[in-house]
């Protein structure tokens, strides 16, 4: 692999020796460049995480489209200081026309430098640079001054009604209609075929369940990457899990860095455990061979090329191949939580309706919301409430949805993991064909083949 180009700027994360405040702080992006640290915007990030409490992970994010932008600045001969709107729509304009970089994307990366440019103006890193003041906070005889990066007041209301004011740039471009491009949330099919098609690839156990895993359990992408072999029950743990058909907590820490319990359902347990036991298993015995000093880490999802925790981003690709093989469009595996949102919400519709809570009088569609949001690890439950409608539209025109969701789900499981059985026959020919005999239901053939296996190894 290519070493990194320093003139193009590192991001360097600190490690748990860095303090400050007396605190361990890892994880903090640091930008540095060939001449040395870029104290302005490595401030930033580490102001953002300290201070305002912004998760690490999301730093880095900030710090992946800062430099671009502070790197674009040095290639024109322009210090950051010197940076104003003309400046700015240049930007714009290189990202839209010359990286084919979506407007939502394009909005992004503007809104973020405009946060940086805001936090420098407000610290006096730069003085009167970014129009944020109110016309009672600047001097006289800067009345009318036209401030080089120009910034546009906007409201919002909080949950308890309060109304909260903010600037930020009025640089961003218009987004097509969101009705042009509604996120999809795939049916039963899609998610058969894309099953299929994920099993096919190179390393289909794990992709598939990895697919499983946002589905049944409802995690973000960087959620189920943390879940690990130290959070498996044991088989006298699955056997109760099954007795009592009830899912297994596993605690991870998901969105906003808060440790919150995930609810994995047996059937998906089983699967892991398997894949553990024979598909992981031998990626770690590859790079036990392969590289000195390996240690095998706890994460289950591994690269079989380093063995070490997927990338997120090659999770993403790895979605995004999948998804578009399978003709699944405007969807990605984020969209696969929806699934899991609509049969969360449909249990807990369930539970009220059948205990007689609903009445003109109570208070079950935010009981459900909130609920569920707690659930899925959501902050708000603002965004699940297109949810409920859906479901509670669906539940007039269906009757024992959630009941026939929740088998089809099971019967999915059990197929996905039947199908990774035979599959890994593939290299004994005999068995293959008796496990294909099996699943047709030609019990006479299969039982013939097995019997002749017998008679050779006595």
């Amino acid at each position: 692999m290519a070493e990194p180009d320093p003139s193009l700027g590192l991001i360097v994360r600190t490690n748990a020796s860095c303090k400050i405040k007396g605190q361990s702080w890892a994880d903090v992006p640091t930008l540095v460049w060939p001449d040395g640290i870029d104290e302005a915007a490595s401030d930033w990030f580490r102001t953002v995480v300290v201070d305002y409490g912004v998760a690490a992970s999301s730093a880095r994010e900030y710090a992946k489209v800062i430099r671009p932008f502070l790197r674009f600045c040095r290639q024109r001969g322009r210090t950051w200081q010197s940076v104003d709107d003309e400046f700015l729509i240049a930007w714009r304009e290189h990202l839209r026309r010359a990286q084919r970089v979506s407007i939502g994307r394009v909005n992004m990366s503007l809104k973020t430098i405009f946060a940086f440019y805001r936090w420098a103006e407000e610290n006096r890193r730069i003085r009167f640079q970014v129009g944020i003041y109110a016309e009672d906070e600047l001097p006289a005889q800067m009345a009318h001054v036209v401030f080089p990066i120009s910034a546009k007041r906007g409201y919002t209301k909080g949950r308890l009604g309060r109304v909260y004011g903010s600037w930020t740039t009025p640089l961003t471009l218009s987004e097509p209609s969101q009705s042009a491009h509604v996120r999809h949330t795939p049916t039963e099919e899609e998610i058969r075929d894309l099953h299929e098609v994920a099993v096919e690839r190179l390393h289909g156990e794990r992709d598939s369940l990895m697919f499983s895993w946002a589905e049944e359990a409802g995690p973000r992408r960087a959620e189920f990457m943390r879940v690990g072999k130290s959070h498996m029950p044991t088989s006298d743990q699955l056997a109760d899990l099954i007795e009592r058909d009830e899912p297994w907590t596993v605690v991870v820490e998901r969105k906003g860095g808060r440790s919150k319990p995930l609810h994995v359902p047996p059937d998906l347990l089983i699967r892991t455990l398997d894949y553990i036991q024979f598909g992981r298993r031998d990626i770690v015995s590859h790079c036990l061979k392969t590289f000195v000093g390996y240690r095998e880490p706890d994460e289950i999802f591994l690269s079989s090329t380093t063995g070490m925790p997927l990338h997120l981003d090659s999770v993403t690709s790895i979605g995004r191949q999948t998804f578009r093989k399978a003709g699944v469009a405007r969807a990605s595996i984020h969209r696969l939580r929806a699934r899991y949102a609509v049969r969360t919400i449909e249990t807990l519709v369930d539970a009220i309706f059948d205990d007689g809570m609903v009445g003109s009088e109570s208070s079950w569609i935010e009981t459900i919301l909130v609920k569920a949001a707690e659930m899925m690890g959501h902050s708000s439950s603002t965004s699940l409430r297109p949810y409920l409608t859906y479901v509670l539209n669906r539940r007039i025109r269906i009757s024992d949805a959630a009941k026939a969701e929740k088998l089809a789900t099971r019967l999915r499981q059990l197929e996905l993991h039947e199908n990774t059985l035979v599959r890994r026959l593939e290299h004994h020919k005999v068995l293959q064909k008796a496990a294909r005999h099996l699943k047709a239901g030609r019990t006479a053939e299969a039982s013939a083949i097995l019997r002749e296996i017998a008679d050779q190894l006595y």
